[in-house]
């Protein structure tokens, strides 16, 4: 479809999608407004962010703005149960915006059993009423759409409980500014959100690179929402590691190189000097056996800023090129009927 023929977004999209993911600030802000208070860390020992899908790319986001603020340590956890390490000092932060993960319940309860420090981000569900009945913080976030599009009602909770919000009002200006610069009105022509998901549209496959850290938690998103939205595979690669092993498989063209588009995601602020020129000649391997390759660059001041400049971007192309490809970005199907296979079983 003609990502500049207004007329025909509804028909691919109905649940406008799209109107979501251009709605990102308000949500980002509507979320900081409601947001709990801070914890008090003193007696914490460590953090675990446990959290599945659309919930758990919170958790990702948490993780890395942590890794330089934070004197103690704050880990993912994406599974059931807990880390055989996981003690009465540790805070676990339950994220899941429908309240009915199974691998966040799981997580939760033995966090209970082991008398951690407890906070859970829902809608609602067996999460929040968990939460109610046990006496745990909880923080109770407006159901409604997608767990993917409603990044910011998860992770602006747990940014503010752990204070990491530094750079909250920078980031909900630049996501404004972004939904306006690269929303549907805007042609293709002009609009670098639209021309990257015509790239990818034209078919193939996607690998988004990036350095560890923020640009790495855009990277896994963007795999995630061309997943979900778009129905398309893709993958993820992070440098430095890339270079030690994955990148010898690109030093010939192939039949899947040739089909294959590379988007790095980029911090130029926040990359050190080896990893830039590391990326540059990473780059420059790729380029010459893959289909094609892009930079998206991080705008903004401050570390939150610039990572949700990347994430609201990758947002907007994932959804994109949903439509350029006709399809309706909401249904999840194969999903769908994978909960609905496990739902007869103990998980």
């Amino acid at each position: 479809m003609d990502l500049d023929d207004l007329r025909g977004f509804r028909a691919v999209d109905p649940h406008d999608a799209l109107g979501d993911i251009e709605a990102t600030a308000r949500q980002w802000r509507e979320a900081w407004a409601s947001a709990g208070p801070a914890l008090d860390l003193d007696d914490v020992g460590a953090v675990l962010l446990t959290g599945m899908g659309g919930s758990g790319i919170a958790g990702d986001l948490v993780g890395a703005l942590a890794a330089d603020r934070l004197d103690i340590p704050v880990l993912v956890h994406k599974d059931h149960g807990l880390p055989r390490w996981v003690d009465s000092r540790t805070l676990v932060v339950g994220l899941s915006y429908s309240g009915e993960t199974a691998e966040t319940l799981s997580a939760v309860t033995e966090a209970i059993t082991r008398g951690c420090l407890v906070l859970t981000i829902s809608s609602g569900g067996a999460l929040d009423a968990l939460a109610a009945e046990q006496g745990l913080g909880r923080v109770t976030v407006p159901g409604g759409g997608m767990p993917r599009h409603n990044l910011g009602k998860l992770a602006v909770p747990a940014l503010v409980a752990l204070g990491l919000e530094e750079g909250l009002d920078e980031a909900v200006t630049l996501q404004s500014e972004l939904a306006t610069g690269c929303g549907r009105r805007v042609p293709a022509a002009s609009n670098p959100a639209k021309q990257l998901a015509a790239s990818i549209a034209r078919g193939g496959q996607l690998v988004a690179c990036a350095g560890s850290g923020l640009p790495a938690v855009a990277a896994g998103r963007l795999k995630c929402m061309l997943s979900e939205n778009a129905k398309l595979t893709a993958f993820t690669a992070s440098v430095p590691e890339f270079c030690h092993n994955e990148m010898a498989g690109w030093d010939r063209k192939t039949s899947v190189t040739r089909a294959t588009g590379i988007v790095w995601l980029r911090d130029l602020a926040g990359e050190d000097p080896a990893l830039t020129r590391r990326i540059t000649l990473t780059d420059e391997v790729l380029a010459a056996n893959a289909a094609w390759t892009t930079h998206v660059i991080a705008r903004g001041q401050t570390p939150l800023a610039r990572v949700a400049s990347l994430l609201l971007f990758v947002d907007l192309v994932s959804v994109y090129t949903a439509i350029a490809l006709d399809r309706d970005p909401t249904p999840i199907t194969t999903i769908d009927k994978l909960k609905q296979a496990m739902a007869g079983q103990r998980v």
